[in-house]
């Protein structure tokens, strides 16, 4: 069975700053992106912000190897003019929010994960926590 999934930046900073906490689902699931028993997606709209991010806590040396790790486990989803026009119609007050659902959707990613669910209200896809998913796809 071929699970995928979109992990938004929240998932990725969390699994990324804390992977060795064994409470860390976040991290938890990369690991399984990583080991390909799930697809993971990262939106190429939110790499910008995830890169800045990193950059602030970590310094540009070690920003530039987690994004190079990333890149290495997950998929790029790609953000075309459909995809900006989708998300911005959405109306959502956080255009990356808005961004990752609409790249979800339209490239037929099943599944958005998120440490923040309650952004994503009026989502047309599943919106999971990460320990949500977890349970969902470990059965």
């Amino acid at each position: 069975m071929d699970i995928k999934a979109l992990f938004d930046v929240t998932v990725l900073m969390e699994a990324l700053m804390e992977p060795a906490d064994p409470l860390n689902d976040s991290a938890r699931l990369l690991s399984l992106a990583a080991e390909r028993r799930i697809s993971g997606f990262l939106c190429a709209g939110s790499i910008e912000t995830l890169g800045d991010l990193l950059t602030r806590t970590l310094g540009q040396a070690q920003a530039r190897d987690q994004l190079s790790r990333l890149r290495t486990t997950l998929d790029i989803a790609p953000v075309d003019g459909r995809v900006l026009d989708a998300a911005m119609a959405l109306g959502w007050p956080n255009l990356d929010d808005a961004l990752a659902h609409a790249c979800a959707e339209l490239n037929a990613i099943p599944h958005l994960v998120t440490l923040n669910a309650a952004d994503f209200t009026g989502a047309s896809l599943p919106v999971h926590l990460p320990s949500e998913f977890l349970q969902r796809i470990v059965r």
